[in-house]
C-alpha cells in the first residue's frame, strides 16, 4: 500500500513538474523527508507524504488547463485499469472442479485403517491492515473483485481523452498568449530604447545633422525620419534617399570637424521653433547659424517633430527650404 501511494504521489509530481516548470516544491518534499528521517520514520510512507505535500502545492497554483490535464491522466489511468479488469474477467477460464469424475460401477475404496484419514489443516485468515480493509469496502468496480462493466471503461476512456485534450488545447494557448505576452513586453522596450536616442530639441536635430554630413554617416539622423519625411527629404536634396541625400551634403564640406565645430554655438535663432502641442513642434532649419558660413551647408529644410513615448522625437513631415 505504502509503496503504490509513493508511485501515485511521485507520478503526479513529475506530471505537475513538467507542466508547471516549477521546481521549488521537490525541495518541499525533501523537507519534510527529512523531518521523518531525524524523528525516527524511515518507510515509503514518509517519502509519499512529502510528495503529496509538493503535490498539493503544485495544484494550488495549477492553472484549469493543468486540472484537465491531471485529471485526465487520473481518469486515463482508471480507465485502463477498468479496460484490463473487464478483459481479464471476460477471457479468463472458467475454474474447474479437482474432484475426478464417478465411474460406473466403481466404488470407493475405503481406507485401509483409520490413521490414513488425515484432517484438514487449519488456514489462518490473513489480517490486511485497517486502511486497505476500509478501501476494500469502498464500491469502486474491479476493487475487491467486484465486476465491471463494459460501458464504464469506455466512459473513463472517452473522458479522459475529452479532458486531456481540453488541457492540451488550453496549455498551447496559454504558451501562445505567453509568447505574445513576451514579444509586446520585448516591442516596449525597443519602442522606449528607440524613442531615448531621438533628438529630443531643435537643437539636438542640428546637432545630428552636424556629426551625420561632417562625418559622413548618414545612420546617426536618417532612422529618425518616418518613411515618406525621409523620401521629401531625400528629394530635395538630391537622393534616392536619405542616406544619399546627407552624401550630397557631405560632398559641399571640406573639413567635418570644422563643420561640426561651426554649428555648435546657437544653431538655430530663437524663432526657429513652434509649438504646435505637447508633442509636436516645427523646426525651421533653412537658416542655421553657420560661423564660419564657409564651412558647410547651413539650410537643411523645415521639420515637424513628433514625440515618442515622452522621450525623443521622430521626424514626421519635410519640408523643402524656399
Amino acid at each position: 500500500m505504502e509503496w503504490a501511494a509513493l508511485a501515485v504521489t511521485g507520478a503526479l509530481a513529475i506530471l505537475l513538474w513538467l507542466i508547471l516548470d516549477e521546481w521549488w516544491p521537490w525541495a518541499l518534499a525533501l523537507g519534510v523527508l527529512l523531518v521523518a528521517a531525524l524523528i525516527g520514520v524511515r518507510r515509503p510512507a514518509a517519502l509519499a507524504v512529502g510528495l503529496a505535500a509538493a503535490d498539493v502545492w503544485w495544484l494550488l497554483s495549477i492553472p484549469l488547463w493543468g486540472w484537465a490535464l491531471t485529471i485526465g491522466g487520473i481518469v486515463l489511468t482508471l480507465g485502463l485499469w477498468w479496460s484490463w479488469a473487464h478483459w481479464k474477467a471476460r477471457f479468463a477460464p472458467a475454474p474447474q472442479s479437482s474432484a475426478l469424475p464417478a465411474v460406473r460401477g466403481v466404488q470407493p475404496v475405503p481406507p485401509e485403517s483409520p490413521t490414513e484419514i488425515t484432517a484438514p489443516i487449519p488456514r489462518v485468515p490473513a489480517v490486511a491492515p485497517a486502511a486497505l480493509q476500509r478501501l476494500h469496502r469502498l464500491p469502486i468496480p474491479g476493487l475487491a473483485g467486484r465486476p465491471v462493466a463494459r460501458w464504464q471503461p469506455v466512459t473513463a476512456l472517452a473522458v479522459a481523452v475529452a479532458l486531456l485534450a481540453v488541457g492540451i488545447l488550453g496549455w498551447r494557448l496559454d504558451v501562445a498568449a505567453e509568447r505574445d505576452r513576451r514579444q509586446a513586453d520585448l516591442n516596449a522596450a525597443h519602442d522606449l530604447a528607440f524613442a531615448r536616442i531621438l533628438p529630443r530639441s531643435g537643437a539636438d536635430l542640428v546637432y545630428a545633422f552636424a556629426r551625420a554630413i561632417g562625418e559622413r554617416k548618414p545612420e546617426v539622423i536618417c532612422f529618425a525620419f518616418l518613411p515618406q519625411a525621409g523620401r521629401d527629404f531625400a528629394r530635395a536634396h538630391g537622393g534616392d534617399t536619405c542616406e544619399a541625400a546627407i552624401d550630397n551634403l557631405s560632398r559641399r564640406v571640406q573639413v567635418g570637424a570644422r563643420y561640426q565645430n561651426a554649428v555648435m554655438v546657437l544653431p538655430l535663432p530663437s524663432n526657429a521653433i513652434t509649438y504646435v502641442d505637447s508633442k509636436r513642434k516645427i523646426v525651421d532649419a533653412c537658416s542655421i547659424n553657420v560661423n564660419p558660413p564657409d564651412a558647410g551647408p547651413s539650410s537643411l529644410g523645415i521639420f515637424t517633430m513628433d514625440t515618442v513615448n515622452g522621450e525623443g522625437s521622430q521626424i514626421t513631415n519635410y519640408t523643402k527650404c524656399l
